[in-house]
């Protein structure tokens, strides 16, 4: 899905609130650079202005072109030739080879999750309450975002840091592919309380039922996006 409006400026500004100092390595540009579109702050199709970007974030241009290649690598931006760097727009290919790795990594967190402590269940529901809060204010680039936020909780309960370092760049992705959908409301409205229910079935302590009812929720959010893309 090609962007008809060019989103930099609002983006540099996000950009620019993040404190990045001179000694900042490439990771460090690239982990922000990541944070921001998973945030939905640089939507899929983004131009990414090198010039614009050294002076907001108040690097140099090699550690700049360094972050755009750890970024690339993990096929959040792409190069363009003569044109520059912009934030990867997905394909159908992309979106189901993201709900494949999605799958198995989530259904393992459901498992898992019989050692976690209660508290960390208690905190998905924190997340819920805050996607429901959203929706009444009909702040759907935060409801986005904060699913996103549900599903790395969920990962999390694994207890591996390299799982969950792996999963915030599928988070990432997975924002891109939101951009695919034409309606907020209409696709994020029904996995709020999807999410709900997997967050009680898991305190609850039924990691059958939360498992079955992740398989539906994946299932259908695929469906939904790689519809999107059909019809972009």
């Amino acid at each position: 899905m090609t962007q008809s409006t060019d989103t930099t400026a609002p983006a540099l500004e996000s950009a620019a609130s993040i404190s990045i100092d001179r000694s900042s390595t490439a990771e460090r540009v690239a982990d922000a650079l990541r944070e921001l579109i998973k945030s939905g702050d640089l939507p899929a199709g983004t131009p990414l202005r090198e010039q614009q970007l050294v002076a907001s974030l108040d690097v140099s241009r090699n550690t700049l072109r360094e972050a755009f290649r750890l970024l690339g690598r993990e096929r959040l931006v792409v190069y363009k030739l003569h044109r520059g760097v912009f934030v990867r727009e997905l394909d159908e290919h992309d979106v189901q080879d993201i709900y494949r790795t999605r799958e198995p990594l989530e259904l393992m967190a459901i498992e898992y999750s019989a050692d976690a402590p209660r508290e960390r269940l208690e905190e998905l529901l924190v997340l819920v309450d805050q996607a429901e809060r959203a929706a009444r204010a009909k702040d759907w680039k935060l409801v986005g975002t904060l699913n996103i936020d549900f599903h790395q909780r969920l990962v999390e309960l694994i207890g591996s840091e390299r799982i969950s370092t792996f999963f915030q760049v599928i988070d990432a992705e997975l924002r891109l592919a939101f951009a695919m959908v034409a309606d907020a409301p209409e696709f994020f409205r029904p996995f709020i309380p999807r999410n709900r229910a997997i967050a009680e079935l898991l305190l609850a302590g039924d990691r059958a039922a939360a498992a079955a009812e992740l398989r539906t929720y994946l299932a259908e959010a695929e469906r939904l996006i790689r519809a999107g893309i059909g019809t972009a």
